[in-house]
């Protein structure tokens, strides 16, 4: 299932990284971002209702779901943005906590904090990349910092490739990667 939230969230981050440097805008965008927030909370809850990753470390379901929810509200926001045509400030804000949630998140899979999560450098990086991506949203529309579109825009496209790559490989190999 962790596979299937990864995808999700790559296609939505390619996608919405042409957004951010202003390729597509209107309401095809609003129902996407509407489509990946409501697809990954369904995902997410599944996860940590059903400890799908318990047998993988005590705390790695939660994590999973927790991860999941913090982007599900992202994009359920973005959606909301662009619905009601508001300045984007409150997603800005709600990604400095959102980026510093996935550093915390990231810092344990280095084992940096504590030890309940397995110690997955992967992961570490995937987290902490997303916690730079969500602080570059944080800049560039809670504090409005122009001169970073560009550069947030096409790290959002690398993210998503990178975070594309890493289920794609563990599917090739049957899952023997990671989770």
């Amino acid at each position: 299932m962790i596979f299937a939230v990864l995808i999700v969230v790559a296609l939505i981050l390619f996608f919405n990284g042409f957004v951010v440097l202003g390729k597509y805008s209107g309401r095809q965008v609003a129902l996407l971002n509407l489509g990946a927030g409501l697809s990954i909370w369904i995902m997410g809850l599944f996860i940590g209702m059903t400890n799908n990753l318990g047998t993988v470390g005590p705390t790695q379901s939660f994590v999973a779901a927790a991860s999941c929810m913090v982007f599900a509200l992202t994009y359920l926001l973005l959606a909301g943005e662009i619905i009601f045509g508001t300045d984007f400030k409150a997603l800005g804000y709600y990604c400095l906590i959102a980026g510093l949630v996935m550093f915390l998140i990231g810092l344990g899979f280095f084992h940096v904090l504590g030890s309940n999560l397995i110690a997955a450098s992967q992961f570490g990086v995937f987290w902490i990349m997303w916690a730079v991506l969500f602080w570059l949203f944080w800049a560039c529309w809670g504090l409005g910092k122009t001169k970073l579109v560009p550069l947030t825009g096409y790290y959002t496209i690398f993210t998503a490739l990178f975070t594309a790559l890493y289920p794609a490989i563990a599917f090739f190999n049957m899952g023997r990667v990671g989770w």
